[in-house]
């Protein structure tokens, strides 16, 4: 079957020890690419979809029942990152700072640790594209208020990139995020809004273009800014894992473009080494995803 929910847990083989837990979870890539790598390191675990519900301690209540079976780890995503933080006993630093998680490991001494594998898998991507890092890049980070955009930022400052916008609809947790991230940051940070001239001024500036909207995940979504505002040579980044009409109208002035398949593939191989203390075989990750 596709996934598991709570109710069909005792349906799982013994083998089954890691998971991918969402809502909605069918269209995930990440279980063809863990077995991949699971396989290629001869282990005899399996790695499943799991279906979590949304109401109140549905996830929590899955997530405990996987603990008592003594599953290795989890990767999470939406919209249950923030609860996969507030439920382990520690985090990283880029989980604690983004209020996210995307990956828990089973302690020995039971429940969870946890840490946000979506910045690093997003910081190879770049280093791959462009061959530059983070702390060489004016950032426009285009939905910074979700749950990957929020880590994504983190991930940013943490970097020390040496400018960062921050962009969303207007709503109070666009300037408490930047609150937050202020004083981690060495660097220019800027808050504004979709649409506007600030936005405009700052791609002007910008080195690196990140779409962390949902934007282009549906064909005749709306691009989440003019493509006339790009320049050639611009790095135009979309973290949705299939062509997007962003990326094509990002190409087409110029611009360097990719989607987000390398950073699914990155951060899912910095999840596999924090549950197994070394790198997953990339090849037959990326292979898997083809």
């Amino acid at each position: 079957m596709s996934f598991f929910t709570l109710a069909e847990l005792p349906d799982l083989a013994p083998e089954v020890k890691l998971g991918v837990i969402g809502n909605p979870i069918a269209h995930s890539k990440s279980p063809q690419m863990q077995q991949a790598a699971l396989d290629a390191d001869e282990l005899p675990h399996r790695y499943v979809r799991l279906l979590a519900g949304t109401g109140e301690g549905e996830f929590e209540a899955l997530v405990a029942e996987l603990e008592q079976r003594n599953f290795i780890g989890l990767n999470v995503t939406v919209p249950f990152k923030k609860k996969a933080l507030a439920l382990a006993h520690s985090a990283d630093p880029l989980a604690t700072l983004s209020g996210a998680a995307n990956t828990l490991r089973r302690h020995p001494d039971g429940g969870w640790t946890a840490i946000n594998t979506d910045g690093p898998g997003f910081h190879t991507a770049i280093r791959e594209l462009s061959q530059r890092s983070l702390n060489e890049l004016n950032i426009v980070m285009l939905g910074a208020c979700g749950g990957a955009g929020s880590a994504l930022a983190a991930q940013c400052v943490l970097s020390d990139c040496p400018s960062l916008t921050l962009v969303n609809r207007p709503r109070p947790e666009l300037e408490q995020l930047a609150t937050k991230l202020a004083p981690h940051h060495k660097g220019k940070l800027h808050t504004c809004h979709f649409g506007t001239e600030e936005l405009q001024a700052a791609i002007a500036q910008a080195h690196l273009v990140v779409n962390a909207t949902s934007l282009g995940l549906k064909e005749g979504d709306p691009l989440p800014l003019p493509p006339e505002w790009l320049r050639p040579g611009q790095i135009v980044y979309d973290i949705v894992t299939h062509d997007t009409p962003l990326r094509r109208a990002a190409a087409e002035q110029g611009c360097l473009t990719d989607n987000g398949l390398a950073m699914l593939l990155w951060q899912g191989a910095y999840a596999y080494n924090y549950w197994f203390g070394h790198l997953p075989n990339i090849n037959s990750m990326r292979a898997a995803l083809s």
